[in-house]
């Protein structure tokens, strides 16, 4: 719904919206300035507090690996990604057929002197493994449990001892390590969107029964493509084999856009290095008897922090890798949107990663929810919540088969329904009779939105917590809400509803990037 207030009444939801945030991020502050001195031996066992810039003269939280490991990523590839792209612009001009070829040369060379042979290895095994599935003739179904399989033996051999080993972890760096692992998994994204996408034509007539060698390029040069290969973002095939298609921007306009995107990004990247010398929530999650000590607004601060570190993290990240494949004529999705705007789970979806969502509806959702559509009479709402039943089964898998991302998924999913029901309710006549005659106006039905919205927020916030921080810190949360002090719970129930309404009047508000619709909606 959106937003009927008045804008005195959006100015003030948005300002209590806003004080409250500074407010906990303060509480926060000044509650691990008063406990980590008193408790100087603890602070001394945080292993992720390290020495910080020399002219801010305080610690540094460095807990945050996919922070360290992107900033790693960039470190090693960005004067490669220059060069690489140099040379692309030189072929795109002179011999556009080849281009694709020399993304996967480029790929593969920068793979090899950066990361060793045995990394490549890992990374070629998926591509080879889904192209041979379709050259022997595979369908969806044999592509779907093929990436079932891969996903259930990734997650358990990244936690043994063997596959370590296999990768001589002792030699390498974390970050290279862990973006290997990140690498994994976005390249499974990457080639069930070729593969199904290959099947949809070749069922349908549109190119041979054979997988021939233009195809293998086709694949590759996608899978391999070294700006979005570790870090992300996903991008479709069909985005992809676009930019090849596409009238293509003039270089210096191109240029121009990725300077000013790398500038700004920069600068962000920069304001969040100094937060982690000011805020050391995550570092202090290593001995969870100091953030018990927390108080409960002081707590609120280290959630509100988690999330717009968050967000923060994958606007830097997906920015810059984005910014180099737009170099290259690739439409990326847009930025995630910002955390503390979005008020339902459905937008967060939606909005935040773009690109995965576009992925989920297009291969899992849409096709569920025709099959169910197909062999069913149940109910729209029944067909709709098993295909997200679906969806968020994949989700799960491919984050991570672990309690607590088992946990996210499943408050994800209940949040889901309860979006659901809410809608379908208020296609009921009885609504419409209360609407009349109860609410009676349009601003009055958007204050008691915001009211149901509420508590809504609140558990979408608490499930986020599981994502970031694990098991304990939901948890810990989701004792703070279940018993509540009434102060904390008006200050929290206060603030909460005025970042509904400040979502309300946002939601068609564009997020960065955001040139194109959507596709679908979410469920």
């Amino acid at each position: 719904m959106k937003s009927k207030l008045c804008c005195i009444e959006l100015f003030i939801c948005f300002c209590v919206w806003i004080c409250a945030n500074l407010y906990s991020l303060f509480m926060l502050f000044e509650a691990q300035t008063e406990i980590l001195p008193q408790n100087g031996q603890e602070m001394k066992l945080l292993k992720d507090l390290k020495p910080g810039l020399r002219f801010i003269q305080r610690p540094k939280d460095e807990s945050d690996i996919e922070w360290s490991s992107w900033k790693y990523f960039i470190h090693i590839s960005f004067y490669y990604l220059i060069i690489q792209f140099i040379i692309s612009e030189i072929i795109r001009k002179f011999s556009l057929p080849i281009l694709k070829h020399w993304y996967i040369l480029s790929s593969v060379i920068f793979i090899a002197s950066h990361m060793g042979v045995r990394q490549m290895i890992i990374i070629l095994i998926q591509p080879m493994l889904y192209g041979i599935i379709i050259m022997l003739g595979g369908n969806k179904q044999s592509i779907w449990m093929t990436s079932i399989l891969l996903l259930a033996s990734y997650n358990s051999l990244k936690y043994k001892y063997y596959f370590w080993n296999f990768l001589d972890h002792e030699e390498m760096q974390d970050e290279e390590v862990y973006l290997m692992l990140f690498s994994v998994a976005w390249i499974e994204l990457r080639c069930i969107s070729y593969t199904i996408d290959y099947i949809d034509k070749r069922d349908t007539n549109k190119i041979h029964n054979f997988f021939f060698y233009n195809d293998v390029v086709n694949m590759f040069s996608y899978i391999l493509y070294l700006p979005l290969l570790y870090t992300g973002p996903i991008i479709l095939y069909e985005e992809f084999e676009k930019s090849f298609n596409v009238k293509y921007e003039s270089l210096t306009l191109r240029v121009k856009r990725f300077i000013w995107d790398l500038t700004l990004l920069k600068f962000y990247s920069f304001i969040l290095d100094i937060a982690f010398h000011y805020i050391y929530f995550f570092a202090m999650q290593d001995n969870m008897e100091l953030v018990r000590k927390l108080p409960t607004t002081a707590l609120c601060g280290g959630g509100l922090w988690m999330g717009l570190e968050f967000h923060m993290k994958y606007v830097i990240s997906y920015g810059t890798t984005t910014a180099f494949a737009r170099l290259d004529n690739i439409e990326p999705p847009p930025m995630p949107r910002c955390i503390a705007r979005v008020h339902i789970y459905s937008q967060m979806w939606r909005h935040f990663d773009v690109g995965l969502y576009r992925f989920l509806v297009k291969y899992i959702y849409k096709p569920g929810l025709t099959i169910v559509s197909t062999l069913t009479k149940l109910p729209k709402i029944a067909h709709r919540l098993i295909a997200s039943l679906a969806t968020f089964v994949f989700i799960f898998m491919w984050h991570g088969t672990v309690w607590h991302i088992f946990i996210w998924s499943i408050l994800n999913y209940l949040g889901i329904i309860l979006e659901h029901v809410g809608k379908e309710l208020s296609r009921h006549r009885m609504y419409e009779w209360f609407k009349i005659n109860i609410l009676k106006t349009d601003k009055i039905e958007a204050y008691f939105i915001a009211l149901l919205c509420t508590p809504l927020l609140a558990l979408s916030a608490i499930s986020n917590f599981y994502l970031f921080a694990g098991t304990e810190i939901g948890n810990l949360f989701f004792e703070c809400f279940i018993n509540p002090s009434l102060w904390n719970s008006m200050l929290l129930g206060i603030s909460l509803y005025c970042c509904c309404h400040v979502s309300m009047a946002l939601a068609d508000f564009p997020s960065r990037g955001c040139t194109q619709k959507l596709n679908g909606k979410s469920e």
